[in-house]
């Protein structure tokens, strides 16, 4: 019980964080939903989905590898730190060399040819948040967290003030600026990366000038089929505005991924706590030796009943929530039901898949997201042009169930971990029949909110034993 205080501890004050700058950034939507059209709200849903995606190749695995070899036996700290950066450093280098010389063609294949000074202002974005990955992974693994949330909230803060100021202030202010309209979030966020990095500043003067061949080799061969990993995962989790924008016609396509990409946002919360308690639960099981297994197994059975509470809390409370997006997207309102259950799945997989890191089989991870893209490809192709959005909607819910069902299956193969799948799955029919309960009651507050009352009295129910302790 004590290690379990200490990991959910740390997700309350990383969850602290994430809530308070995740609130900022969510504050964004309203704004940015009402100045920006649907179109263009497209294109900055389709530019941030590429931003993801390209700090999944620009980071290759060094979070987590830094975190598997800083505090593993035979290895010194400070050599695999300094090892890490200089990699990051390099490649990072290389990748803007590369995108000064290609961002033309880029643009015209994102159909931005008109404005080509996004892919660029997007590739430095990339670039200054890929370099801070293992720095922020280093505070982390030092535990302080307090530092960590400071930079976190003035990074996304300076670029919430930014966007009010440009977008809102300078206008009724009568200064007239320039039409970049999206091109404003992404220069707001470029901003924000470069405080960024100043406040880091410490973590990047403790590089010392050194680079272990042996280290190096060592953190790719673990990193690299994360690397490989992540690709058809994010490639998963981002990939339907891409379907939505090829697969619907023209005329309205980028119009549809603004649409589907807002109700999405409202899905935050799940997101946020799933980021808070990665944030806290990677160093916490690295550092675990005895009785790893049967703290997984108790977690994730916490983890999902928390979850499957959230899911209801937001269904059951979207006749506020939907405040925070522009009314012109209300009446796309039930994809949510849809993309928040997908949420829970994800979620859970993110726990789970705690179990081939452990085991240094991270390959298998690859076998695992590859099927889930799999999924999303064919889903995609097969109801897009069938159901519109909601057929994406559909897809991503498949994908994360069948990459959660995959990843225990596998995981039970090699690395057995005693989960109660009884009570995992009640929270899971429950959250699915409660959570719909609440989403076609949205103004029947007796029904909706009910339905949330219920759902904690299962959890609290069956974790009786655990709440005494």
């Amino acid at each position: 019980m004590a290690g379990l205080k200490s990991l959910f501890g740390d997700t309350a004050l990383y969850g602290l964080s994430s809530i308070v700058a995740r609130l900022l950034n969510f504050a964004l939507t309203p704004l940015l939903t009402m100045v920006l059209s649907k179109s263009e709200y497209g294109v900055n849903s389709l530019l941030y989905v590429s931003i993801a995606f390209l700090m999944v190749i620009l980071t290759y695995g060094f979070e987590t590898a830094y975190f598997r070899f800083s505090q593993k036996k035979g290895f010194e700290e400070f050599r695999v730190y300094s090892t890490a950066m200089w990699s990051l450093i390099i490649s990072t280098v290389v990748f803007l060399i590369v995108l000064l010389i290609c961002y033309v063609p880029i643009s015209q294949l994102l159909h931005l040819s008109d404005r080509p000074y996004l892919i660029l202002w997007m590739g430095w974005i990339v670039a200054m948040d890929a370099v801070c990955a293992v720095p922020f992974a280093r505070l982390r693994a030092q535990r302080k967290a307090k530092r960590f949330i400071i930079i976190k909230i003035s990074q996304i803060g300076i670029n919430f003030l930014l966007c009010y100021v440009i977008f809102l202030f300078l206008p009724n202010m009568g200064y007239e600026l320039p039409e970049w309209k999206v091109g404003w979030v992404l220069f707001s966020n470029l901003l924000a990366s470069a405080f960024m990095m100043i406040l880091l500043a410490p973590e990047f003067f403790a590089i010392k000038k050194i680079f272990d061949f042996k280290i190096w080799k060592t953190m790719i061969l673990f990193g690299f089929p994360l690397l490989l990993a992540g690709l058809p995962g994010i490639a998963n989790e981002m990939a339907d505005r891409f379907f939505i924008e090829y697969l619907m016609p023209i005329s309205t396509s980028k119009e549809d991924v603004g649409t589907y990409s807002a109700i999405y946002k409202l899905s935050i919360f799940l997101i946020l706590f799933n980021q808070a308690f990665r944030y806290a639960a990677e160093p916490y099981f690295f550092k675990k030796s005895e009785n790893t297994k049967n703290q997984m197994a108790i977690v994730l059975r916490l983890f999902t009943a928390i979850l499957c509470i959230g899911m209801v809390a937001v269904l059951a409370g979207l006749d506020g929530i939907k405040f925070f997006i522009d009314s012109k997207y209300w009446d796309s309102l039930p994809l949510l039901y849809i993309l928040l259950l997908a949420n829970v799945f994800l979620s859970m997989n993110t726990q789970i898949s705690m179990w081939y890191k452990l085991s240094d089989k991270t390959y298998l991870g690859l076998y695992i997201t590859m099927v889930g893209l799999l999924i999303t490809v064919v889903g995609n192709i097969f109801l897009i042009p069938i159901l519109g959005i909601e057929g994406a909607a559909w897809t991503t819910l498949f994908s994360y169930f069948g990459m959660t069902v995959l990843s225990i299956l596998l995981g039970q193969f090699h690395y057995r971990v005693p989960y109660d799948f009884g009570k995992i799955i009640l929270y899971v029919v429950s959250g699915i029949i409660l959570g719909w309960v609440a989403s076609k009651n949205m103004m029947n507050y007796f029904y909706s909110f009910g339905a949330l009352a219920l759902m904690i009295v299962v959890v609290i129910f069956s974790e009786r034993k655990i709440f005494r302790q």
